[in-house]
């Protein structure tokens, strides 16, 4: 997650606080009410399987197969998504963070919510 933090421009605990909300692990497949699944462990929807396989040069089912199976590579594209939604929001990192689950206001502000005490939780010094 360091590596991506880095290698994407993020703060370093931002994906660790996604990933301790998503609670996905390597092999998960949680179907959506939408039609769309969340895969792997920071549960990456794939509403974003295209634009993922073109990144990576890969056919749509490898690449759902690799967000399914390899944790590092599911950790990547969720840092290149918030990447976007922080380029998308002009940085604002709160909002980006929020459009990671959804960009409907209701569902983006419980997200930050999430957001905000899955970090107190994970960073505050006891």
């Amino acid at each position: 997650m360091l590596a991506v933090a880095a290698a994407t421009h993020l703060p370093p605990r931002v994906l660790p606080v996604i990933q301790a909300i998503e609670g996905g692990t390597a092999g998960m497949v949680r179907p959506d009410a939408n039609g769309t699944a969340d895969l792997g462990v920071m549960q990456v929807n794939t509403i974003w399987l295209p634009a993922l396989a073109a990144r990576a040069r890969l056919s749509i089912a490898a690449t759902q197969e690799r967000l399914i199976d390899d944790p590092c590579f599911n950790i990547a594209a969720a840092g290149l998504i918030l990447q976007r939604y922080v380029y998308e929001t002009r940085g604002a990192l709160l909002p980006a963070i929020g459009d990671y689950h959804s960009h409907t206001p209701p569902l983006n502000a419980a997200y930050i919510a999430k957001a905000e005490a899955a970090a107190a939780q994970l960073f505050t010094e006891k």
